[in-house]
């Protein structure tokens, strides 16, 4: 099983607020982006081949039990091929560690959704195949 968080690109206003809550709510850095010019929210969607996971040299990047991928940034080298694998350019690295958004498991394990899902008061953004979903 895997998840991902789906945009409603007909209805969304393109407000951002969702990269915003996620920007504060991990000190300053948003693990998600968003592209006014194409109105389009993007995050990591868990895609089929998992680059991201299978070019890491340490298992640094790995699947978590809830269908994300996640890093554990105690076993990151920083070596960025993450980043350079993943097609939507999700993983950054800084501070020398990759980074990514990791829909806020945390989260999730206490019944809650992500901080960008929770934030989109016009319920544009829905967390698919997850443990809310």
């Amino acid at each position: 099983m895997t998840m991902h968080i789906e945009q409603n690109r007909d209805e969304c206003r393109g407000c951002a607020v969702c990269v915003a809550a996620c920007r504060k709510q991990h000190g300053g850095v948003a693990m998600s982006t968003f592209h006014k010019s194409i109105n389009e929210f993007i995050n990591c969607v868990a895609c089929r081949d998992l680059s991201c996971i299978r070019l890491c040299p340490t298992g640094a990047m790995h699947m978590h039990f809830l269908g994300v991928p996640v890093v554990d940034p105690d076993e990151c080298l920083g070596c960025g091929y993450c980043v350079d694998a993943c097609r939507n350019h999700v993983p950054q690295l800084i501070d020398g560690k990759a980074v990514k958004c990791d829909m806020c498991v945390d989260r999730q394990l206490q019944g809650k959704a992500p901080y960008c899902v929770t934030a989109c008061r016009r319920g544009r953004l829905k967390l698919i195949d997850g443990v809310l979903g």
